[in-house]
């Protein structure tokens, strides 16, 4: 192999490494990506649960309160 080729050679292995390294931290800060979408889209689910628990206590409070005062009466 003369020169020409072996540096021609040496830059496209580089190359390859460079590409291959930023397709890794490409690839990683996709799943980081993936990760935080799924754990908003649990915590999105978790407060609407939450939220229609709240729902939920107020209606069952109103409604205790209401028997309370009807047994009374």
């Amino acid at each position: 192999m003369d020169d020409q080729t072996k540096k021609s050679a040496a830059e496209r292995h580089e190359a390859a490494r460079v590409i291959d390294e930023g397709c890794g931290r490409a690839m990683a800060a996709c799943v980081d990506m993936i990760d935080a979408v799924v754990t908003i889209g649990a915590r999105n689910e978790l407060h609407a649960v939450r939220d229609a628990l709240q729902r939920l206590h107020a209606v069952a409070t109103g409604a205790f309160e209401d028997a309370s005062r009807m047994r009374q009466n």
